[in-house]
């Protein structure tokens, strides 16, 4: 892997602190220096073993202790039910967490991509692939999903966006409750929004969940809104009333800092004394009698360990954390199960229907804009620290936009989103981040090299396309097998989508708004497009097989459907199918790909969750 350290500093110009009285500055300077130093000596991850092992795996496990409600899983939904199961102190609460605490570090939006490079990582990839991905290491697709208190919402890049109307009302068209009118309120209870909208009653204001525009202005992504506007395109509240629009991004972040699950809902909860937390604690298997739930089994500092829940067992570890646990305790696919020597207790689909949004990171565009007044690291951290600037969002991320280029629609199918910085300022995202080659960055980077660039990450929000997560053993520390499988689908709608949003792109680039700053776009060609006409249509289709990458938005693992749904894993309830006790609240009960950014979502999935099982045992 690159060495990211080189990709960090020429990202900023580095120069000597000069007033030593800006403790706050030389702290974050140290602080990312410190960080720098872990991440170059980091190693990828190939299983839990390195985070989890067994001191005597033939030893009995200890008794823990025993309480009305386990959350396995301290992501965004598991942080929610956290907070929301132990307000009235009527019930024993225990969540567990495979991570640790958040830091400092964590906390500053700008260093997004570079958490990826520690343990706040689990480290996942997918397996080779055969359609997508082919142009990064070993034609794999990282995987990155955060592992602490906040699950992944402390190492992703804090993007709110709902989804639309047509999304919800699908949804709730098979699974009562889920429906848009039904999932707004759950949406508000959450969001404390600073954003001064004119449709500020599809906001809340009062909840945990800070929500605000970014915080970094330059002046590009106003070239951006005129270009949209210039297509005919709206200016628009994109959590409003409508979707389909443009506009400056809203963000979780509170006054410019990361505002993460475990910030928001669990650290508040912590002094309840009804609320126990274990960190470093891996939930291995559900603890099953007669078709009933009854606690879990975990790992924590060597030894293994049972905890027992007299109501419920809430599993909450995400898409890929959800449905492993979900088979290594025999709820899954029989003929999946029975290969491995696991033991059957329920049939279920479980991560059968892997969905995901896929992005094509290759559109950068040069302009005349000068490169003289960049600032320097120290200035960035001022600014940040002040509460605004480019260390307030992720990879310079700072517009945003929703159409349909194909068929127009009043569900989008594509999400536009927009950076504007020098284009080596990409370096960290595309090889590190996703994991590109060299080989293929140089093609995108070396012709517009030093020049300050534009781009837009078109995402495809409804792809056809499907994966798999599998099992690789019954061993509970080895990493399961994703299979993103994008491009696969037979009638390949997939790539002429794709394609068509690659040409919308470029038409936005020849607006006068993108012109009138001398924007062209100029790569060379990708290493294994090389035999088709540069820029054709069938140049087009190699660099998305080459670059094309899954966004981490990954759904429907364990899939919420009605009883007769064959791809059903959980019902309108969050209920685990034929086992009692039992509930999944996370991204992995969506039932398909929505056009949102899934955090904001699972937030929603949290509340209405918590609420749920609130009025099923009265304390409503």
């Amino acid at each position: 892997m690159k060495n990211i350290i080189l990709h960090i500093f020429t990202l900023f110009i580095l120069v000597k602190v000069q007033d030593t009285s800006e403790k706050s500055v030389e702290y974050y300077l140290n602080l990312l220096q410190d960080f720098m130093r872990n991440a170059s000596q980091w190693q990828e991850p190939t299983d839990s073993r390195r985070f989890f092992q067994l001191v005597n795996e033939q030893e009995e496990s200890i008794h823990h202790g025993d309480y009305d409600f386990i959350i396995v899983g301290a992501g965004v939904a598991g942080s929610v039910l956290t907070n929301r199961l132990t307000e009235s102190g009527k019930y024993q609460v225990l969540l567990l967490e495979a991570g640790g605490q958040e830091n400092d570090f964590t906390e500053v939006p700008g260093f997004a991509s570079l958490l990826i490079r520690s343990d706040f990582n689990w480290g996942y990839k997918t397996i080779p692939q055969k359609n997508s991905c082919l142009g990064f290491k070993n034609k794999q697709c990282n995987y990155h999903r955060g592992k602490a208190i906040g699950g992944s919402s402390v190492i992703n890049f804090m993007v709110y966006v709902r989804g639309s109307k047509e999304d919800f009302n699908k949804w709730g068209s098979e699974n009562p409750g889920w429906d848009y009118q039904n999932v707004l309120p759950y949406f508000k209870k959450s969001e404390k929004s600073s954003i001064d909208l004119e449709e500020s009653e599809f906001h809340g204001h009062d909840g945990l969940l800070s929500v605000e525009n970014v915080k970094y202005h330059p002046d590009i992504v106003q070239k951006f809104l005129e270009a949209v506007e210039q297509r005919g395109w709206k200016i628009l509240d994109y959590n409003g009333k409508n979707q389909n629009g443009f506009s400056k991004l809203q963000i979780m972040t509170e006054k410019g800092k990361r505002c993460s699950a475990g910030k928001a809902f669990v650290k508040p909860a912590m002094k309840r004394e009804n609320l126990e937390v274990l960190d470093y604690a891996l939930g291995t298997k559900i603890l099953i009698k007669d078709k009933k739930a009854y606690g879990v089994e975990f790992i924590r500092n060597g030894k293994k360990y049972q905890a027992t829940a007299s109501k419920e067992v809430i599993i909450s570890g995400g898409t890929i954390n959800s449905p492993q646990i979900l088979m290594l305790s025999g709820i899954g696919p029989k003929e999946h199960l029975e290969e491995l020597g696991i033991p059957v207790m329920q049939d279920l689909p479980v991560g059968q229907t892997l969905h995901d949004h896929q992005i094509f990171p290759a559109l950068f565009f040069s302009t005349n804009i000068s490169t003289n007044n960049e600032l320097s690291l120290e200035d960035h951290i001022r600014n940040y620290l002040q509460g605004f600037g480019l260390l307030t969002t992720a990879s310079a991320l700072s517009g945003v936009g929703f159409e349909s280029p194909r068929i127009k629609s009043d569900n989008p199918s594509v999400e536009y989103v927009f950076f504007g910085a020098i284009i080596d300022q990409a370096a960290p995202f595309l090889t590190d981040f996703i994991g590109m080659t060299e080989e293929n960055w140089q093609a995108i980077s070396k012709p517009i090299k030093g020049k300050h660039s534009w781009g837009i990450i078109p995402i495809l929000l409804h792809p056809k396309s499907k994966g798999t997560l599998k099992l690789k053993s019954k061993n509970p520390l080895d990493f399961p097998l994703i299979d993103s499988n994008l491009f696969s689908d037979k009638e390949d709608d997939d790539t002429e989508e794709m394609l068509a949003i690659i040409k919308d792109i470029l038409e936005i680039s020849k607006t006068s708004a993108f012109q009138s700053i001398d924007s062209k776009y100029l790569s060379d060609p990708f290493p294994a497009c090389m035999d088709s006409k540069h820029l054709s249509d069938d140049y087009w289709k190699c660099a998305l097989r080459q670059v094309t990458y899954p966004i981490l938005h990954a759904v429907a693992t364990c899939r919420m459907g009605p009883q007769n749904d064959k791809s059903a894993v959980v019902d309108n309830k969050l209920k685990v199918y034929g086992i009692s006790g039992l509930r999944v609240a996370d991204a992995s009960v969506m039932p398909f790909s929505i056009s949102s950014h899934p955090t904001p979502t699972v937030f929603m999935i949290g509340e209405k969750a918590s609420d749920l099982i609130r009025e099923e045992y009265g304390d409503l």
